[in-house]
């Protein structure tokens, strides 16, 4: 799944107001849609190393985030259930 996300964003990293759809994860099977210039494929394969670890790095400071406030909360005196209260 995380490389089907890395190809569009591949695919908006080169044209950002390409419109694509895709089979699966084979970007053999791209349609361009509404009229974008079709991006060279292998153009978009080299970007989707770096795609996917900006979309894994964009995660961890999900999670990161998450404990950051969590620990800022209980450092304040709430306790779990008041925490989870709040969070839901």
């Amino acid at each position: 799944m995380k490389t089907i996300e890395a190809i569009y964003k591949a695919i908006k990293k080169i044209n950002p107001n390409a419109q694509a759809s895709m089979s699966g994860e084979d970007v053999n099977t791209l349609v361009w849609e509404n009229g974008t210039t079709p991006i060279n494929k292998q153009d978009i394969l080299n970007l989707v190393p770096e795609c996917l670890a900006e979309i894994e790095a964009e995660e961890q400071s999900k999670i990161d985030n998450k404990q950051s406030a969590l620990n800022k909360l209980k450092a304040l005196g709430l306790n779990d259930a008041e925490i989870k209260s709040i969070i839901g």
